[in-house]
């Protein structure tokens, strides 16, 4: 059987060690278990503040608990760290793909060829593509002082680093153990501050998201809705039947908008980049999981029955870890550590040996003896030796004498250099990035979508700032979605993210089906201008024809500008003589605020000031010494 291992999860609020072995691929034993608050001010963000703090947090945890392992790996979690999904050609020898990815890591984070990042990947699936057979890989590149906090814990507690894992790879570990084959789940880890998007194939990941919206986040939106207490909110949040009694259905829609928009934009993405895949179902866990009315809101907008984690499969609880089923899932990043790390070490694939003091002594002996053997052969050969020396010396000082004016084409060259960069830097700076705009909005007008619009775009020095709104759907649907993906992988646009997204609803009203089509024919002001023509026909109430009565609260509607408006549904509105409602059609309109830079920024160039200082340093350094020296002389 298999050692055993503890594992750390810190984070800004808690800190969760597990005692943990893996008995084979398929099953892993918690035998021991235990957490405490992380100390105020020891952690920021993945990086360890107060090792001392957090490693006395820690002793004080598992202290006389029980806990026997000497090794230790840790799950780390950071906005620091970088991730990203790599497509490379299949190696049949996986150590030749890790030579390969480690060789073409700077070109997936430029950052991680500074020698001051760790890099390491997991293989996520081998398939087939057009082009042959492919490996769809998670790559990881940490700062390496983020990661050296780590092992200084390990040395305050006295135990050996095993592995250092990043919190995405834990998790996708434990999931593939608890999916279905033959079917797509999305898998929701609704945290404190954070919710973690999971789309699961099978076994196999599709998409990994992060979304910064947690239980926190719906707390605070309904102690603002309802002007309460934060108390008062986790209490009506912990009862649905609290809830129901005071809370309408308009304010807990607005209450969790930020979180379910969130997770709604992680689901459209998945949909643009795998279309026609279904998501068969929805599992949530985690702190925020038990938010009430979470499950059926959930539902309704992402059109998937939603169901809890109740127990992990491949995972067997014995010894002291006295755990509830709910509690269990609070160590998932503790447990998935264990079955395949990603290795995020420090000297990583590098044996490493520690010698006793015994036998650096038994080292020392041998090699003074051999020292002494040597000296002996040395003495023997020195006179050789010198003589061999001394002639290529000659040798070389012949042919360096040849060469010597290759000393003055250097500085030639080097002054020529120096003063091409000078004029160059004077050239570029008569550019201006806004030379770009042109071609920005060329591009954009090419991209965009039928039925959305650039609702407003500024340009300044090459910031672009600009919305784009969607048209109207039936669905969560979102085409602008893709575009805005296209506009920020254009090569000449940098500093591309979205601040702020913003939802618009509407009720339409659908009298017909196109015979030919099958597409919904909507009431539009049209058919009231005809109407109005025709005067003294008997109106009839919409209210009778569509059960208005299941469709309260919906008196503020507005109509879009659009050439032929929609007309959309109030209660109790009168439909033209004539018109029969078939059905009211929820739809969604998004507006996207952008900011991007359009040119040249950050391309590698010297300014000004450090062509002159430059110039000074390696041009005119040399004379004003010259001159200093014969002024010297002279007085």
């Amino acid at each position: 059987m298999a050692n055993k291992a503890l594992t750390i999860y810190i984070s800004g609020d808690v800190i969760r060690i597990a005692e943990m072995q893996k008995n084979n691929n398929k099953t892993v034993v918690l035998s021991n278990a235990a957490e405490i608050t992380t100390p105020a001010g020891a952690f920021n963000d993945g990086y360890i503040v107060d090792v001392t703090a957090i490693a006395e947090a820690i002793r004080t945890a598992i202290f006389g608990r029980g806990f026997t392992a000497k090794e230790v790996i840790f799950t780390i979690s950071s906005k620091k760290i970088a991730s990203k999904e790599v497509d490379i050609n299949y190696f049949k020898n996986t150590k030749r793909l890790g030579q390969v990815l480690q060789a073409n890591s700077g070109e997936y984070f430029p950052m991680s060829g500074s020698g001051d990042y760790l890099f390491a990947y997991s293989i996520l699936e081998d398939y087939m593509s057009e082009d042959g057979r492919k490996y769809r890989v998670s790559a990881v590149a940490a700062p390496m002082d983020l990661v050296r906090g780590y092992y200084e814990i390990a040395e305050e507690l006295k135990v050996n680093v095993k592995s250092i894992d990043y919190f995405g790879n834990s998790v996708i570990q434990l999931l593939a153990l608890q999916m279905q084959e033959g079917r797509t789940d999305l898998v929701l880890q609704i945290e404190k501050d954070a919710t973690y998007v999971n789309v699961m194939r099978g076994h196999v990941l599709v998409l990994q998201r992060s979304v910064n919206y947690g239980k926190t986040a719906v707390i605070n939106a309904l102690m603002d809705v309802k002007k309460i207490s934060e108390k008062d909110a986790k209490t009506l949040l912990s009862n649905e039947s609290l809830l129901d009694q005071h809370v309408t259905a308009d304010e807990y829609a607005q209450t969790v908008s930020y979180l379910v928009n969130g997770i709604g934009r992680a689901v459209e993405y998945h949909r643009t980049k795998n279309p026609g895949e279904l998501l068969q179902g929805i599992k949530i866990f985690g702190e925020g999981s038990a938010i009430a009315g979470i499950e059926k809101i959930l539902q309704r907008e992402l059109g998937a029955p939603v169901e809890h984690f109740e127990t992990l499969a491949g995972v067997s609880i014995k010894g002291q870890a006295a755990l509830t089923a709910e509690e269990v899932l609070r160590y998932l990043p503790n447990i998935g550590a264990i079955i395949d790390p990603m290795n995020l070490n420090i000297g990583a694939g590098q044996k490493q040996t520690l010698i006793e003091s015994s036998d650096l002594i038994k080292y020392l002996k041998y090699a003074f003896a051999v020292a002494f053997v040597g000296s002996a052969v040395f003495t023997g050969i020195s006179w050789y030796q010198h003589k061999k020396v001394v002639d290529e010396n000659t040798r070389l000082q012949a042919e360096i004498d040849k060469i010597k004016d290759i000393e003055a084409i250097k500085e030639a060259y080097e002054a020529a250099e120096r003063e091409y960069n000078l004029v160059k830097v004077f050239e570029d700076s008569t550019h201006d990035d806004n030379e770009y705009i042109l071609q920005f909005i060329d591009d954009l007008e090419a991209l965009l979508p039928t039925g959305s619009r650039v609702k407003m775009i500024n340009f300044e020095s090459g910031d672009v700032e600009f919305e784009l709104e969607s048209g109207w759907h039936n669905t969560v649907k979102n085409e602008v979605a893709d575009t805005l993906l296209k506009i920020g992988g254009l090569d000449y646009v940098s500093g591309f993210y979205i601040p702020s997204i913003e939802d618009d609803w509407r009720y339409v009203i659908v009298i017909g089906y196109d015979e030919e089509t099958g597409e919904p024919i909507y009431l539009t002001d049209h058919y009231e201008a005809e109407d109005e023509e025709g005067e003294g026909e008997e109106e009839e109430d919409a209210a009778d024809l569509i059960g208005a009565e299941d469709l309260e609260g919906l008196e503020d509607i507005r109509y879009p500008d659009e050439p032929e408006k929609l007309v959309e549904y109030e209660v109790g509105m009168i439909l033209p003589d004539g018109i029969t409602a078939i059905e009211v059609v929820r739809q969604r309109q998004v507006v996207y605020t952008a900011h991007c830079h359009i040119g040249l920024r950050g391309a590698a160039m010297l300014s000004i000031e450090e062509i002159i200082n430059e110039e000074m340093e390696n041009g005119g350094a040399p004379e004003a010494a010259e001159e200093s020296n014969t002024e010297g002389g002279e007085e």
